[in-house]
């Protein structure tokens, strides 16, 4: 813990430090009512392969000693025509609500912008992103992506579910259609989705009859891809950060919560990932794709994360997932556009399947920052920043 200061400041935690600075802090963290990082991201993110000993992995503002808010940065890479730079994703951002107007988000988002790196964030609310904006940062085109949610199938519950927005008006009837909304998701649901999984499973051993791939047990990327170049300008992981996730995952299973509490995510029921190659005949492997599953209250979500193969690939890359999604009976889905064409012509796909936008917002420090520089050219991807994650 640091030095106990009066007022408000801010202090800056090296990457290579989080699991130093998250004991300490939950050794000493009699009256703290948050804790800034959770012990599994900071075990992961101490080893971030993407970081060095001078990057920053966390901004924690305190008020008094009590830390009131923090602002979590993943550095990343960006591949440019001319290499490779570096990059900070937002992570983790969040302040106690009887301090928001005390302009601690403010002060933290300052402070990053003080750092003098190319900054990026995905996945946040309105509220965040009408700050960012309004200290300057700039929206990026979004990534476009799609969802299959097999709830979609469940026409009892969402004709309820569009009487929720009678609240104001007749409040009792939301209750009501909220209460027979459930009954209906326990009782209509669960047969839906295991007929329709039956199906979409025979159709996914059909499909693969003629497909020779494997499953890697031990789940780590076994391939080693720097000797594949890829010059698309982005954010791309290379095999050695996605072994990293794989080893150092910041969900548990069934995990004990942080004490005191972090905000985000840290235990879920499942959570798993898994990683499936394509190989030519001759056994050499061919591309591979990365799964991850989850349950979460009940939800079980399958998310395709890093893969690579040539176009002519997207074919067999889609009826894996299906073949994995039904067996584990997903509610939802996450694909990458390039599946859209297979994706629609699964049955009802009219109903279950919908595109999705993720908007991005950044912050290059300088106007030939390697950020700046690349911004029209830029390739977003499934898993940029922390989405992988969690």
């Amino acid at each position: 813990m640091p030095i106990a200061k009066t007022g408000l400041w801010i202090e800056t935690i090296p990457v290579k430090k989080l699991f130093t600075f998250f004991c300490e802090f939950a050794a000493n963290a009699q009256g703290q009512r948050l804790s800034p990082i959770s012990k599994y991201r900071a075990i992961s993110q101490s080893q971030n392969p993407c970081a060095d000993n001078n990057d920053v992995g966390l901004l924690v503002a305190y008020y008094d000693g009590l830390c009131v808010g923090y602002q979590g940065v993943l550095p990343g890479w960006l591949r440019t025509a001319k290499g490779l730079a570096k990059v900070y994703w937002g992570t983790g951002s969040y302040v106690l609500p009887e301090f928001r107007k005390r302009l601690v988000a403010v002060h933290l988002i300052r402070k990053l912008i003080s750092l003098r790196k190319d900054l990026i964030v995905t996945y946040f609310n309105k509220s965040l992103a009408d700050l960012l904006i309004g200290m300057h940062f700039q929206e990026l085109p979004p990534l476009e992506y799609l969802t299959v949610r097999l709830d979609r199938l469940d026409c009892v519950t969402h004709q309820f579910r569009r009487l929720y927005g009678s609240e104001k008006r007749w409040p009792l009837l939301r209750r009501t259609a909220d209460i027979l909304a459930r009954v209906s998701r326990r009782a209509c649901y669960p047969p839906l989705r295991a007929a329709y999984c039956r199906s979409w499973a025979q159709r996914s051993e059909r499909a693969l009859k003629e497909i020779d791939w494997r499953q890697d047990p031990a789940g780590e990327l076994t391939v080693d891809d720097r000797s594949i170049p890829d010059t698309t300008p982005g954010f791309g992981r290379d095999a050695e950060a996605i072994n990293w996730m794989m080893t150092f995952p910041w969900i548990q299973e069934n995990g004990p919560a942080t004490n005191p509490p972090y905000f985000f995510s840290e235990s879920y029921d499942l959570f798993r990932y898994m990683t499936l190659y394509l190989m030519d005949k001759d056994a050499t492997q061919r591309g591979y794709m990365v799964l991850s599953r989850a349950i979460e209250k009940g939800e079980r979500r399958l998310k395709v994360l890093d893969f690579r193969c040539g176009a002519e690939d997207y074919r067999s890359l889609f009826w894996l997932v299906s073949k994995f999604a039904a067996e584990f009976q997903a509610d939802e889905i996450e694909l990458p556009r390039e599946f859209e064409q297979y994706a629609a012509g699964l049955p009802f796909g009219s109903v279950i399947m919908r595109k999705e936008r993720r908007r991005y917002l950044c912050y290059p420090y300088a106007k030939d920052s390697p950020l700046s520089t690349a911004l029209d050219t830029l390739t977003l991807r499934l898993t940029d920043g922390d989405s992988p994650f969690t």
